[in-house]
């Protein structure tokens, strides 16, 4: 059998082709599955985080029984209609038979109305509807946090992003003038301080690059937990909208936050409470109508005064005799038992004088956040454009310490300074774009329109 020789070189160089056509052939592919997944914009990722958030389902049950017991509260001022009956059996080896009549048996139906409550229903009403509009705040706080949560990921994800391909780039450019270094050492110039200078700027950008893709990975765990997916889902993201100047607000933007309404309302909700405390000392005026069967005596079928009346009656002349209806109106007034009823009604004050205090805490607290986010974002966006404007000048000086080494008149200390003056701009500059879309998602978040 004949063995064919090949050399390690030829071996080496079928390696390197198979190794290069498959790279190829996987770079060829890879771009036509990214381009079947479209970017995930941030509407969809608030939208699907909205969905998928724990809290928010908690918060509109929490709408949802306030608003029952708004309809609970407006009921209680309407008439009543119930059917009442009660059967009681009182056998003559008991009680006197004139107490009990021999028992009683009764079934009516009964229409109540309160005709005069002190303002206890009025303001029971009143206090459920502040309790709703509670509920709601909170329940619109809620989206708010979801909202600031979505944003906050969202860009971090995107400036990590942006500065891994900016380092990365770096570390490419920084090889390229090590191996200039490392040829020069070969070549016998007195280099191997330049070249372990670089070897240590690599060291310290590969070590920025980690930390930043370290950034990527917990952004993108964050922003797929949100929207209900496994934290390890792969994402790509639609890029934002560069800074820019924000509108003029308006002067009370803080005001309509969720926090400050909320407050408004529980302190409504006080005022109520102690009206329902006022009108316990109050009269309570209750009109009944009335209409059925009411008659004496379960011992015996035809009781003994109609057999008496009426020699010949059945039962059906007693459903007739103990049919019949009667209107009355009732009067509750307390007349004893005031301690009880000052200590509530002192109560009711107390809570009402704190909501006031915790309306301007919470009012003060949302305008000092509102006002920092603004401050935030005017100062980042100048930074933004600063650094922006500097890039480029940034990369030209670059070019030319590249240069004035290449040519043998500068010195490899410039180059690096110029390296990390380009890489520390351009990587500023992202930072910066992170600190004003983090305050605009603050501010967005404490009153600003988005």
């Amino acid at each position: 059998m004949k063995r064919s020789r090949h050399s390690p070189r030829s071996l080496r160089v079928a390696v390197a082709v198979a190794s290069a056509c498959l790279a190829l052939s996987a770079e060829l592919v890879q771009p036509a599955a990214a381009d079947d997944a479209s970017p995930l914009h941030f509407t969809e990722a608030i939208a699907l985080a909205e969905k998928a958030n724990a809290e928010l389902p908690v918060a509109a049950l929490d709408v949802a029984i306030a608003n029952q017991r708004e309809r609970e509260a407006e009921a209680e001022r309407r008439l009543q209609l119930v059917l009442e009956g009660d059967v009681i059996v009182a056998p003559s080896s008991g009680y006197d038979p004139i107490i009990t009549n021999l028992g009683e048996e009764r079934l009516q139906l009964a229409l109540t109305h309160t005709l005069y409550s002190g303002g206890g229903l009025e303001a029971a009403v009143r206090e459920a509807k502040a309790g709703a509009a509670v509920a709601g705040a909170r329940y619109r706080q809620a989206l708010r946090d979801v909202d600031l949560q979505v944003r906050l990921a969202f860009a971090q994800s995107l400036a990590a992003r942006e500065e891994i391909k900016v380092r990365r780039d770096g570390i490419k450019r920084l090889r390229g003038y090590i191996s200039l270094v490392a040829s020069r050492q070969r070549s016998g110039q007195a280099v191997a301080a330049d070249f372990l200078r670089a070897q240590v700027r690599l060291a310290s950008d590969r070590s920025a690059l980690l930390d930043a893709e370290g950034r990527l990975e917990a952004s993108h765990r964050d922003l797929n937990t949100l929207m209900g997916r496994a934290p390890d889902t792969a994402l790509e993201l639609a890029p934002l909208p560069p800074p820019e100047e924000a509108l003029a607000p308006a002067a009370d933007a803080w005001d309509a936050t969720p926090e400050v309404a909320a407050a408004r309302h529980s302190a409504a909700a006080a005022a109520a409470a102690l009206g329902v405390a006022q009108s316990e000392r109050k009269p309570h005026v209750v009109a009944r109508v009335d209409a059925g069967l009411w008659g004496s005596d379960t011992q015996h079928l035809i009781p003994p005064d109609l057999s008496a009346s009426d020699p010949g009656a059945n039962f059906v002349d007693r459903l007739q005799r103990d049919a019949g209806y009667s209107l009355s109106v009732g009067l509750t007034w307390p007349l004893s038992g005031w301690g009880a009823i000052r200590a509530r009604i002192a109560q009711a004050q107390l809570a009402l004088e704190q909501s006031h205090k915790n309306v301007k805490a919470v009012s003060t607290s949302a305008r000092l956040e509102w006002s920092q986010a603004r401050g935030a974002m005017r100062v980042a966006l100048a930074q933004y454009r600063l650094l922006s404007t500097a890039e480029p000048t940034s990369r030209d000086g670059l070019l030319e310490a590249e240069s004035r080494y290449r040519g043998g008149v500068g010195t490899s200390l410039e180059v690096i300074d110029a390296f990390s003056a380009a890489l520390d701009t351009s990587v500023a500059a992202i930072q910066s774009k992170l600190a004003w879309r983090t305050a605009q998602a603050l501010a967005i978040r404490w009153g600003e329109k988005p």
